[in-house]
């Protein structure tokens, strides 16, 4: 039996293949392509519900795989990563739970991210699998306040976060929650939602006193500032 040799096309191509599957969320578009596919789908399913939204309580999921473009020098999902996969959870959940605000233009009201604040507990390690579990958290006059976890096949937590969310007019006035609530269909009458509301607030209220950090009043140029790294 004559065996020929491998051609070049082969044997770079295999390796680029493999290559480029592994590291295939990070292709150009492969972000706006991701969202763009869950709006696709959120506003599909809104539109055959008629626009009512799922109770505010309600808890979205997103099942994700660490990739090898997912990975850092430690051999586990990159830090950053996590705040990008957020990106879906958020867009996930807005778009469940206030449909007619987050499809229908003539609203013309946005929602805007003003913080995220994350806690690590379990490593991601590459080519496993987890989940990210969303759901409302808190609100008062301004903010919005998202509760998330990461969760592993196991059951373990390995990450939880809380992001910070504020809805804008155009002219750039905020829209209170219970308004777009309200706008949305739901009913805040339980006094359930109340006392549930209050009680997270009282553990999301600390975190707003990191905005201080704006005001920071220590010099950022003092002598032991080193030169700005080259990256």
């Amino acid at each position: 039996m004559v065996f020929s040799a491998p051609s070049v096309s082969t044997i770079v191509g295999i390796p680029a293949l493999i290559l480029l599957l592994a590291h295939v969320k990070s292709l150009p578009l492969a972000y706006t392509i991701r969202v763009w596919l869950l709006v696709r789908a959120a506003t599909k399913r809104a539109k055959a519900n008629n626009m009512k939204p799922e109770p505010i309580f309600t808890v979205t999921r997103e099942d994700h795989k660490c990739l090898y473009d997912d990975v850092d020098f430690n051999f586990h999902m990159n830090n950053g990563m996590y705040n990008k996969v957020l990106d879906f959870s958020r867009v996930h959940l807005l778009f469940t739970l206030f449909p007619r605000v987050m499809i229908e233009s003539t609203h013309g009201i946005v929602c805007h991210n003003a913080g995220v604040v994350t806690l690590f507990k379990k490593e991601i390690p590459p080519l496993s699998t987890y989940q990210v579990q969303t759901r409302i958290l808190t609100w008062n006059a301004k903010w919005l306040w998202l509760q998330h976890r990461f969760m592993l096949p196991s059951g373990d937590i390995a990450c939880v976060s809380v992001s910070k969310l504020v809805f804008k007019k155009s002219n750039g006035k905020t829209i209170p929650p219970a308004q777009l609530f309200e706008l949305c269909g739901h009913s805040l009458s339980d006094p359930a939602i109340e006392e549930r509301r209050q009680a997270n607030w009282d553990l999301v209220e600390g975190i707003l006193r990191l905005d201080a950090l704006n005001n920071d009043t220590y010099d950022w140029n003092s002598p032991q500032s080193l030169p700005a790294a080259k990256l």
